[in-house]
């Protein structure tokens, strides 16, 4: 793994990068025992990815599906593993609570999707158990907006092998990563559904329109089968 963010880091090409990454998330899902489940189309151009939060895993599942610079909390790029996978993505790293650094990635995702590079946030802001989906935040979505961007939503669902939700990957009682991982690797198989939505490109609507439309889509998803309650948290 350290070798292949050397090579990203020394080589910056598109295609190297976006071969190492995706063989590598596909990895990390091999070993944690996911098997993912595409429904629907991967887009062919740049987009804006939006997705539910439930776990670390999402971003080596997503990026298993596609190559696209995240927006992740600050702390993320020393954990072990995922740390390293971010480094490779070049992920764009966002401080809580911080103003200015909110709106120095807003500025960075700008410029990622002006040069035709697709950028994925979680907007809820944080993970959830699975069991709900929390208010989408709209403010680094907006760039999707400024530099007229299609927006993709996207559902992620984590299931048993009786199609029931598994509600055993997100942290529990707040356990460590290492303590967390580890759990990950003992528990059985899991299948995880990703659910591509069409894409949003009414940018006269604005910003809040096409967030909830996305959040709409999800939810949607979600709310299948009883894989989720119809209650909204923010």
């Amino acid at each position: 793994m350290i070798f292949s963010v050397l090579l990203t880091k020394l080589f910056r090409n598109h295609n190297t990068n976006e071969f190492i990454l995706i063989y590598w998330s596909r990895l990390v899902c091999f070993i944690c025992g996911i098997k993912v489940y595409v429904h629907g189309q991967k887009p062919k151009s740049p987009v804006l990815l939006l997705a539910n939060h439930v776990s670390w895993l999402d971003i080596p599942i997503i990026h298993s599906l596609m190559l696209a610079g995240f927006v992740a909390k600050s702390e993320i790029k020393y954990w072990p593993i995922l740390g390293w996978v971010t480094l490779i993505a070049d992920t764009m790293f966002l401080q809580r609570g911080s103003a200015e650094s909110r709106k120095g990635v807003l500025n960075q995702i700008k410029g990622r999707l002006s040069n035709g590079r697709s950028v994925a946030i979680f907007p809820e802001g944080t993970v959830t158990d699975g069991s709900y989906l929390r208010t989408f935040h709209r403010q680094l979505i907006h760039a999707a907006v400024e530099t007229q961007t299609p927006i993709f939503p996207v559902a992620i669902k984590f299931l048993n092998a009786d199609g029931s939700r598994n509600d055993q990957v997100g942290f529990l009682n707040n356990e460590y990563f290492i303590t967390h991982v580890w759990r990950i690797l003992t528990l059985p198989n899991s299948r995880v559904e990703i659910h591509c939505g069409d894409l949003l490109t009414d940018f006269d609507l604005g910003t809040r329109a096409l967030t909830l439309q996305a959040r709409s889509y999800v939810e949607q998803e979600l709310l299948k089968n009883d894989y989720m309650s119809a209650t909204n948290k923010t």
